[in-house]
């Protein structure tokens, strides 16, 4: 009996089991595959993030510097207007030269003629007798004093239209050269323009690639979800069939386990009534009785045994036909980048450094040469190269570009400004020395015209702005 209960109860386990291999082993191969599909779903995310990223930072520059070519086209405009204006200057300082130099031509036609006439007529003694003809005293002191007057006016007419001239001529030359300065500025601004334009081009060309590239591994991040999506609807049926097995065989064995017990229940009556019948019909054998007794309840321990086996195989099939339930809920991380701050102007707080200091260090190289987009203090800077690198050498961090300059540092008024302050200029900049005097790289003409140089009028040209960066 126990040999044929143990038979049925291996023949269930073996039926049980031999069902299932099939569907966990694609289970098995539909998580591995889903746990794969997962991760490259996940390092797609992080390029459509790492993507995303340099879109907004290639936008962020196309932004920044729409902003500056706005700028430069604006500062170039002031400048036409600035050309224009001494333009204008020069022909009217051109126009007083030819009247000053009209005039002292004329005075000296004249005072050519007195002087003609005069020899002609005898020279000096023309005068003599001109005074000897006086009147009287007083009369000849008034022709003396008058010849003597006439000779003072002629002396002193000449003088007078000679330092005119000069003046007027070296207003002349001021005025060319300031305007040269202006044209070469403006030049300048054209040139940043052009390469403005150009970097806007090529980055708005870069994002748009940027945007392709999003575009593209967006719809492969899709398939991909969609794959995991379909994975997860089979595990999810292989599941729901695996507990519905399962259930069907539970409830089979159970039944089969009832109808074992109550085969059992049976037999155990049937030995228990034969065992009192034996008992009734000798009475006298109580030692046989007793053994069949023993043996009746041997046959109970035996049965008793058997379904406690037969209760442990049950439940050891139980628990082994539980599996772990399967996560189909799965994180896809991002990249996260920290975009770096670039500080511009440097603190306010001097550290021991004066104003005086900076001008000081910046006098050193007046007479060196100016380039544009130099950065070399002995070699050639422009104008915002200069600043940059005096003040660099006290350690602050400006930026090579005039209009970021603007930003640097706090704002003060032109009448406030002391040594060292920046004075900022439509597409210019300058060091303040004070006394209203500025060094700064001027142009690329030679210097005393052009180079790093001293200028004697801060306000020669319009003030867009005073910064100072020190005290």
């Amino acid at each position: 009996m126990k040999k044929r209960i143990v038979c049925i109860l291996l023949a269930l386990a073996l039926c049980h089991y031999g069902e299932l291999p099939v569907s966990a082993a694609r289970e098995e191969e539909l998580q591995a595959e889903k746990e794969e599909n997962t991760r490259k779903l996940t390092d797609i995310n992080e390029k459509v993030n790492d993507l995303e990223y340099q879109k907004q930072q290639m936008l962020s520059d196309i932004d920044t510097l729409d902003k500056k070519l706005v700028s430069v086209l604006a500062q170039i405009e002031l400048l036409d207007e600035q050309i224009t204006g001494k333009k204008n200057e020069i022909t009217e300082t051109d126009a007083k030269l030819g009247e000053a130099e009209t005039a002292k031509e004329k005075q000296y036609e004249a005072m050519k003629k007195r002087i003609q006439y005069i020899y002609e007529n005898g020279g000096s003694a023309v005068w003599a007798l001109s005074l000897l003809e006086a009147e009287d005293l007083s009369d000849f002191l008034n022709k003396a004093e008058y010849t003597e007057k006439l000779y003072d006016y002629d002396r002193k007419s000449l003088e007078e239209y000679a330092e005119t001239i000069s003046q007027v001529r070296e207003l002349s030359e001021n005025l060319t050269a300031e305007k040269a300065e202006l044209e070469e500025m403006k030049n300048e601004q054209e040139l940043q323009r052009a390469s403005m334009e150009a970097s806007l081009e090529e980055k708005k060309e870069a994002a748009y690639d940027y945007e392709k590239q999003i575009e593209e591994v967006q719809a492969q991040a899709a398939q991909y979800k969609a794959l995991i999506e379909e994975q997860n609807q089979e595990l999810k049926g292989l599941e729901e069939a695996r507990k519905k097995e399962e259930e069907k065989q539970a409830k089979e064995a159970a039944k089969k386990q009832n109808e074992k017990n109550s085969e059992d229940e049976t037999r155990n009556d049937q030995s228990k009534d034969n065992s009192d019948r034996k008992t009734e019909d000798s009475s006298a054998a109580s030692g046989s009785s007793t053994g069949g007794t023993d043996d009746g309840t041997g046959a109970d321990g035996d049965s008793t045994g058997n379904e406690d086996n037969a209760g442990r195989i049950d439940t050891g099939m139980s628990d082994s036909s539980t599996t772990p339930d399967t996560d189909d809920s799965s994180e896809t991380g991002g990249s996260t980048h920290a975009g770096g701050n670039t500080q511009v102007g440097g603190s306010t707080q001097n550290g021991g450094v004066s104003g005086q200091d900076v001008v000081n260090y910046a006098l050193q190289f007046v007479g060196n040469k100016y380039v544009w987009g130099g950065e070399s203090l002995t070699n050639g800077v422009d104008c915002s190269g200069f600043t940059m690198k005096v003040y660099e050498h006290f350690g602050f961090s400006l930026p090579h570009y005039t209009g970021d300059q603007e930003q640097c540092g706090r704002g003060v008024s032109y009448s406030e400004a002391q040594p060292g302050d920046l004075i900022l200029y439509s597409g210019h900049v300058a060091i303040y020395m004070g006394g209203g005097q500025i060094v700064h790289a001027a142009n690329s003409s030679p210097y005393p015209k052009g180079g790093i140089k001293v200028s004697d009028n801060a306000a020669y040209m319009p003030i867009v702005a005073v910064r100072r960066l020190i005290g």
